[in-house]
């Protein structure tokens, strides 16, 4: 199997970089990847003003997919993900919705064992490895791999765990995928600013949609990347603020169930508005990402007949 070290990283989501590995559509292959600090906070005498933020949220990538042409849906399987045996979780002034009250930078090593994540020797938390950053080349200028948006990017959404799949829309032939910026676990909303930061191994497969199950129920698929999971299919809309993300994502959400039923526009606008479920995927990045979930009752079958969601 294709593994790609971590060495072979970016900052910045562009069709300009040239792909560090080209891999068939259902081929598997793995993505090695450092913490989002580039493995520079070594010991809790590293702080995060020190570093250099230069190499903040490295990607391992782009990996070119070949089949894949601008404008396909892919569905990107997320298979497996394993994690380091111990993550960083740093606070620095300004960082998180409280970072106001944050008047010293301070540096906690996590050690993860046991299937738990030590924030304090009396204090485990259980584990739930994610995915922070994956996306594909935007359609426009290169865009830092610390933001969320249509390409996907820094999303820092929790269900982005192994057994899930996100769909996206190739903006360039090959899509020209990365990935990076694991976390042992994380909270809905990201508030503080940070997971537990770690670096891993993930294992993907990419398919196109138009290939496999699926194809007819995302005929109505909008601009924002869509997650296939367990619970249900979750629409990850980012904006500048929750309200503008809310209304964007909800706007596609009703697309969908307007093509699901054969429903009036007024009486799918009805639907949606009793059954969606409205999360916050996190509020910390340079724009924002709601989640807004469909659950898994009222979604088409054929969707999850192929994808992992088990």
């Amino acid at each position: 199997m294709l593994r790609i070290p971590a060495s072979s990283a970016i900052t910045a989501f562009s069709a300009q970089h040239e792909p560090v590995a080209v891999v068939a559509l259902g081929e598997a292959f793995e993505c090695e990847t450092q913490d989002c600090y580039a493995g520079q906070i070594t010991s809790e005498t590293v702080l995060r003003p020190h570093i250099d933020m230069a190499h903040f949220n490295r990607a391992t990538g782009p990996v070119r997919v070949e089949g894949v042409r601008a404008g396909d849906v892919i569905r990107v399987e997320i298979e497996a993900i394993e994690i380091g045996e111990a993550g960083v979780m740093a606070l620095s002034p300004g960082l998180g919705v409280l970072g106001d009250r944050i008047s010293t930078p301070d540096t906690r090593i996590v050690p993860v064992r046991d299937g738990r994540a030590w924030v304090t020797p009396e204090t485990p938390v259980p584990i739930a490895p994610m995915i922070g950053v994956l996306g594909v080349a935007p359609a426009g200028d290169p865009v830092s791999s610390s933001w969320p948006g249509e390409h996907g990017g820094n999303l820092d959404t929790r269900l982005l765990q192994a057994g899930t799949s996100l769909v996206l829309r190739a903006r360039h032939d090959g899509a020209l995928l990365a990935v990076g910026d694991l976390h042992a676990v994380q909270g809905d909303g990201e508030l503080g600013g940070t997971g537990v930061e770690i670096s891993g191994r993930v294992r993907l497969r990419i398919e196109r949609v138009s290939d496999a199950a699926g194809e007819g129920a995302l005929a109505a698929l909008g601009h924002f990347p869509v997650l296939l999971h367990a619970d249900g299919l979750s629409v990850l809309a980012s904006a500048g603020t929750l309200d503008v993300a809310v209304r964007l994502g909800f706007a596609e959400i009703v697309d969908l169930v307007r093509g699901w039923r054969a429903l009036s526009w007024d009486d799918a606008y009805r639907l949606s508005s009793l059954i969606v479920r409205t999360e916050v995927s996190q509020a910390v990045n340079p724009l924002v990402t709601a989640r807004l979930t469909i659950p898994r009752e009222w979604c088409p079958t054929v969707l999850f007949e192929q994808a992992q969601c088990d």
